[in-house]
């Protein structure tokens, strides 16, 4: 009787060379998109958070309360007028990394693909439940990329805007 042929064990170096890549994706892109605020914005947002301002006072008859309005007012203009920065994104087998900071898919619950114009979004959901969801923008042609493989790890759900979004979008904040 013939002996029985062993296969030979391969080399870790040929596995290595046969290993599918990792797949992973690479872009840079806004932080968020900005809109353009005239100076007319910025009185008008002014003048609401006087009025706003003014109204309770009137109900409460104390300072702190409408100075606290103004103050956040204040520092919300400020904010609106800030210009995003461009971050680096990289997504691969085992979470999200935006510029330093790393994300793994184990924190998140699912992932919504929202469309604001003519750019997109990724809006990943958290499991804490008092932790922010985390939004991350791309360009068109990494669309595909990015969801092949963001659901291969995470479940995809539709996301509707809840107030806050749509009045942030109208007042174009």
């Amino acid at each position: 009787m013939p002996a029985a042929q062993v296969p030979e064990a391969e080399s870790p170096w040929q596995a290595a060379s046969t290993a599918q890549p990792v797949p992973t994706v690479n872009w840079t892109a806004s932080e968020y998109i900005a809109h353009h605020k005239s100076p007319g914005w910025y009185v008008a947002f002014g003048l609401v958070a006087l009025i706003g301002a003014f109204l309770l006072w009137l109900f409460t008859k104390d300072l702190i309360s409408p100075g606290v309005v103004l103050f956040g007012a204040i520092i919300l203009g400020v904010y609106g007028g800030r210009q995003p920065r461009q971050q680096q994104f990289q997504l691969d087998q085992s979470g999200l990394t935006i510029g330093t900071k790393y994300y793994p898919y184990d924190d998140f619950r699912s992932f919504s693909v929202i469309a604001e114009g003519a750019f997109s979004s990724i809006m990943f959901m958290p499991l804490k439940r008092f932790a922010a969801p985390v939004s991350i923008y791309y360009a068109p042609q990494d669309e595909a990329a990015i969801i092949a493989l963001l659901g291969d790890r995470l479940p995809s759900e539709e996301h509707s805007h809840d107030p806050i979004d749509r009045l942030m979008d109208r007042i174009r904040f």
